[in-house]
């Protein structure tokens, strides 16, 4: 979950691991995303090319269970890798969200303890567990309000778990090579290359809008300054939807991604269609769209989607009084969720800043000719920041 030095990768006869020598040779970066599980490879260079990718989308009765859908990705792991026709044998993953503990935890500065010390002393009553059988990282923000504590972003994961993804690898024919959480990789798509100037000097708000969670981060400067997961994402609209339609799940998502506008008393913004810019013709071109129009006036997701603003507006309060003088200048959706523009649009409106789509995948050199299982990477695919951050991201095991 943390970073370190590059590995190299473990010979299966003594030639093979020449192999890992090789310019390029960067690792298979593996994502166990709700939605879907992810697998991609770049060759390293300016800028990146793309070596191979592939997805398993998750099966919805494994949407509602995280440790049946945890069982599912890992049987269907070694498959991919092997459709995928990957470079290299090293890998890396991330812990999933759902399964991460996340938090912010502030201690009163000692230059006789160290900050490791404190947290292994504060872990047992946060997580309910003996320290030792964690695996942590954590990050120290930068200069607060509060004079004489630190604050500290908490990284924790169960060594179990962390031994199951390690085997789930090996088991596909791969050697893990370095494990991260979400939040660093995310942090590492979008910082700049060493010797860049950064984009985000000012403090930017990165909302992962994931099909069972919302990631929230604020960072400045490649430097993370807040973390959070809620347990809110586009599962929790699409049941919503369930409720108010008598519909299935398939059924609530297909509605929900024809939205123009997510409250029915607004109109939609101009050129918020549900994936892309053009506009969306106030007259149905057929009764099939007539009847989609019709069913669609009667979704009202405003309450929901005010849960969420309230939790991402609560996340900003609490920077802001970490950090009176550092305010947020604007947000960047990614994630899977964030393909649906008016959703995004309508979060940003509330929260009152000038909204970005992040898609890191964009700056990656394509050939078309690339392996790529059940993808389509012609279309935006901010869903796959996670993996591409993974990519970037120094090799810690």
């Amino acid at each position: 979950m943390g970073s370190g030095s590059k590995g190299q990768k473990a010979s299966r006869g003594g030639l093979r691991s020449l192999g890992s020598l090789r310019p390029g040779a960067m690792p298979v970066a593996i994502d166990f995303g709700a939605g879907s599980l992810k697998a991609l490879q770049l060759a390293s260079g300016d800028p990146e090319s793309l070596v191979s990718a592939g997805e398993v989308v998750t099966p919805e009765d494994c949407l509602y269970d995280p440790a049946k859908r945890i069982r599912f990705q890992l049987d269907a792991l070694p498959k991919l890798i092997k459709q995928a026709k990957f470079k290299t044998t090293r890998a890396v993953c991330a812990i999933p969200s759902p399964l991460l503990f996340c938090k912010h935890l502030q201690f009163q500065k000692s230059d006789e303890v160290t900050t490791q010390d404190m947290l292994n002393a504060a872990l047992p009553a946060q997580v309910g567990c003996d320290a030792s059988m964690l695996l942590t990282r954590h990050i120290e923000v930068e200069q607060t309000a509060r004079a004489g504590r630190s604050e500290v972003i908490c990284f924790a994961a169960g060594r179990e778990l962390v031994a199951r993804l390690m085997h789930a690898i090996k088991a596909a024919r791969l050697e893990p090579v370095g494990i991260h959480n979400e939040f660093t990789a995310l942090l590492r798509a979008f910082a700049p290359k060493p010797g860049q100037a950064s984009a985000d000097d000012k403090p930017t708000l990165y909302v992962d809008l994931g099909r069972g969670s919302t990631k929230v981060m604020i960072a400045r400067g490649g430097r993370m300054l807040f973390a959070r997961t809620i347990g809110f994402g586009g599962l929790h609209l699409d049941q919503a939807i369930t409720s108010q339609l008598k519909c299935s799940l398939s059924q609530a998502r297909q509605q929900r991604l024809a939205l123009t506008c997510i409250r029915p008393d607004r109109d939609p913004p101009p050129g918020a269609g549900p994936d892309a810019p053009p506009e969306v013709s106030p007259a149905p071109a057929s009764p099939a769209t007539a009847t989609v129009t019709r069913v669609t006036r009667k979704i009202d997701l405003s309450e929901p989607v005010e849960i969420l603003v309230d939790e991402i507006s609560m996340c900003l309060r609490y920077q802001k009084s970490l950090m009176p003088d550092q305010r947020v200048e604007r947000v960047v959706f990614v994630g899977g969720e964030s393909r649906h523009r008016p959703l995004c649009a309508d979060i940003a409106r509330a929260l009152r800043l000038p909204a970005q789509a992040g898609d890191p995948l964009t700056r990656i050199a394509r050939t078309g000719a690339e392996p790529c299982v059940d993808v389509d990477l012609s279309l935006a695919q901010p869903g796959w920041a996670v993996a591409m951050g993974m990519c970037l991201s120094p090799t810690d095991l």
